[in-house]
């Protein structure tokens, strides 16, 4: 219900200015909201106001104009509908982040605008200079970058943890979120995935100690030193083990596929070694209590793992069965 005090904006004008200048919150400073402009030209180079701007643009269209053709300055339902929107939008951004566009589809649009910004200047004073800084250039053994705001299409993980952190800062207050109600949200939040924060840092602790150390391949080397050539059993057994140890599967078969190689000289057989790993991998992650997904999962599920495992361990040893036999079969036919 409309109230004696509430503001009015023409809606084909504020529609207007939220997609075509919305970044830069001239829409808000045309509903006279102040504050919201101001923190739109602060946090422009972020992209945030951008996809707020977007979402607002596609709630303003649906939202039915009174008979002078103007609509309330700031609605309840525009609200609901914007942050669905802006989920959307920021899950589609998240995905562009990290997709390699310059690899993967020889574009360099993202990077020059990020040049772009950062040659801004007014006079001598580089605008973005100090934020945006130059173009990242992602290493592509190390995933480190250099620049302070990659591009788009280099961000890590670090990068979009920052952005979500800004993202969701920027939401409350255009959303008239309360500062306390906020910090007390993301408090309780914290604490929430604290002890998930914990377990994942102890399993990446596993992890690093069994590269760094060599643990795995030591392992991988004594089990397939027992048979000559490729062995179906050495090889299930070592991948049970070191898909435990070596939980990530890209530096599994990066360390254990390469004891693979050097004890199994016929490349006929590596068809069927690939097979090993991947399927068995993946089984195991079934049941693996260094698997970061499956600790997760239990862990907001509040499914105790032993509760777990007597509940999965026949279908892990089906699984299991089946790529053991699918093994066979393949290793018959060659």
């Amino acid at each position: 219900m409309s109230t004696v005090n509430e503001k009015k904006v023409n809606k084909t004008v504020y529609a207007i200015l939220t997609i075509l200048l919305g970044t830069i919150g001239i829409n808000k400073f045309y509903a006279k909201n102040i504050k919201a402009g101001i923190l739109s030209i602060l946090f422009c180079w972020t992209g945030i106001p951008t996809i707020l701007s977007i979402a607002e643009f596609i709630t303003v269209l649906t939202e039915k104009a009174d008979k002078d053709g103007n609509i309330s300055s700031s609605s309840d339902r525009r609200c609901n509908v914007r942050f669905y929107v802006c989920l959307a939008l920021f899950t589609l951004f998240v995905l562009a982040c990290i997709i390699p566009w310059e690899s993967l589809f020889e574009t360099k649009i993202f990077t020059d605008f990020n040049t772009m910004l950062s040659k801004i200047k007014i006079g001598d004073y580089s605008v973005f200079g100090s934020i945006v800084g130059t173009p990242a250039i992602v290493d592509a053994t190390t995933g480190s970058s250099s620049g302070v705001i990659p591009a788009i299409g280099s961000f890590t993980i670090t990068d979009l943890g920052v952005f979500l952190f800004l993202l969701t800062g920027v939401i409350a207050l255009c959303s008239k979120i309360k500062m306390n109600e906020f910090i007390s949200a993301s408090t309780n939040g914290i604490k929430k995935v604290l002890p998930v924060a914990i377990t994942a840092m102890l399993i990446s602790i596993v992890l690093v100690l069994s590269v760094t150390t060599g643990i795995n391949i030591t392992i991988a080397n004594v089990f397939l030193s027992l048979t000559k050539g490729f062995n179906i059993a050495t090889s299930t057994v070592v991948t049970m083990i070191d898909s435990v140890l070596t939980s990530d599967f890209y530096y599994f078969v990066s360390t254990v596929g390469t004891v693979f190689t050097a004890h199994v000289t016929n490349t006929d057989y590596y068809g069927i070694i690939a097979f090993i790993m991947q399927s068995v991998y993946y089984v195991m992650m079934l049941i693996a209590p260094t698997s970061v997904g499956l600790i997760i999962g239990l862990y907001y599920l509040d499914i105790p793992y032993n509760k777990w495992f007597k509940f999965i361990w026949k279908v892990f040893a089906i699984l299991l069965a089946v790529v053991i036999l699918t093994s066979i079969v393949l290793y018959v036919l060659i």
